[in-house]
């Protein structure tokens, strides 16, 4: 009867969500639905989804009204590539833009897919599948796509993003809502970073306070390639990124940094595995954020080094700051290491604003909101730093400050 029930619930949430219209294979959709038949919504009851609860999305409604706001111009960087996919549609889809694919009409869409019940919510439902890819000679070498929704809508977008041997790329993914959005986006994403190639994510998620926002990257890196990715979790209700990267060569760099500012009742957990299969890598992982209201943050990172992965140098670091009384932390930074012969450490910490540096810009004729802005932003510049593109390093550091006046 549980298992019966399980179903039911789960069908319940299905029932909601438009069919894909994509040329999928009836055997990759037969696949997807096997795993909806087998297992359920994640629930407290799963050791990754322990402090995050899915119930919410059974009471979305879809009802299509449009927002007050108009989100005039949400586009972050000028001189790049762009692309806009608005309420789950490819707008113009027959655009060109060289190394982007979005129509699929008479093309086989790729077959790539997670394991998990999101990943086949994802097939199922898919509102738009895009295959971008970085190739030498090729004249994009960024590429901004922007995810928009100004009505209360579903979204389940499929990437495949390949930065090719020796190429170098970058893609801004950025998330937008109207303030009141009730959106739900799913997102699933595939990375290849081939061997020798640099490919850099910078990923905003600035949603509407209603909006549930469920993300996942899988990513494979090759023989001295470098990957970076930047995460920015600014507004929505739930936000849950799943990030996998596997590096499979030697003299890998993978960079991880992540920026968030929560309030109000919003909830953000970032979950983060990297898997060293191979030696001579290095790794780094940090993750900075301000938690206010009733906000609630996860972060759960993991970093596994197999037996044969000698010489790895993996740091990973979470630190937070908790703007009131009522907002929570939960931080997990993991480390699983089968080699003997490599450098690790995390850490992990969460306090509050130093009241004697509050009193002493005070002092100095700042009012004490200004006084914070100022220590949160200088906390959250160590993230800010790591980013190579100043539009989206001046974007981000803006929405901190709105953080406090809006």
């Amino acid at each position: 009867m549980e298992d019966v029930l399980k179903k039911n619930k789960l069908q319940t949430l299905r029932e909601i969500f438009s069919p894909t219209s994509l040329p999928f294979s009836e055997g990759l959709l037969k696949k997807t639905r096997s795993v909806l038949e087998e297992k359920d919504l994640p629930t407290r009851k799963d050791e990754n989804w322990k402090y995050t609860n899915l119930n919410g999305l059974k009471k979305l409604s879809f009802d299509k009204d449009m927002a007050n706001e108009i989100l005039e111009n949400p586009f972050i960087s000028e001189g790049s590539n762009r692309l806009l996919i608005k309420n789950g549609v490819v707008i113009d889809s027959t655009k060109t833009i060289e190394g982007v694919r979005t129509n699929w009409s008479d093309k086989t869409l790729p077959e790539v897919v997670g394991s998990g019940v999101m990943d086949a919510l994802n097939v199922l439902h898919c509102t738009a599948a895009i295959e971008i890819e970085f190739s030498s000679g090729g004249k994009t070498k960024e590429l901004e796509l922007v995810f928009e929704n100004s009505i209360n809508t579903q979204s389940f977008p499929r990437l495949f993003i390949r930065c090719k041997k020796g190429c170098k790329g970058t893609v801004i993914l950025n998330y937008q809502g109207t303030t009141e959005n009730a959106s739900f986006s799913n997102v699933s994403s595939f990375i290849d970073v081939e061997e020798n190639a640099n490919l850099t994510i910078h990923k905003i998620q600035k949603n509407g306070v209603n909006a549930f926002d469920l993300q996942r990257e899988y990513v494979n890196q090759s023989a001295n390639s470098t990957f970076t990715i930047n995460t920015f979790c600014l507004s929505g209700k739930m936000t849950r990124n799943d990030l996998y990267i596997k590096v499979k060569g030697n003299n890998c760099e993978t960079y991880m940094n992540g920026a968030y500012t929560l309030k109000g009742k919003s909830h953000c957990d970032n979950h983060t595995t990297v898997d060293h299969e191979v030696a001579h890598c290095y790794s780094k992982e940090l993750y900075k954020g301000v938690v206010d209201g009733f906000a609630t943050n996860v972060f759960n990172g993991k970093v596994f080094v197999r037996k044969d992965a000698q010489k790895i140098n993996a740091f990973q670091s979470n630190a937070n700051i908790l703007l009131s009384e009522t907002g929570t932390v939960n931080s997990k930074p993991e480390l699983e290491i089968y080699a003997d012969d490599v450098k690790c450490s995390h850490g992990s910490t969460t306090g509050q604003l130093d009241d004697e540096a509050v009193f002493y810009l005070r002092s100095r004729g700042l009012s004490e909101k200004a006084a914070k802005e100022l220590l949160v932003k200088a906390f959250l510049g160590e993230v800010l730093e790591e980013i190579d593109h100043e539009e989206v390093r001046s974007y981000v550091e803006g929405q901190i400050e709105l953080h406090f006046t809006a």
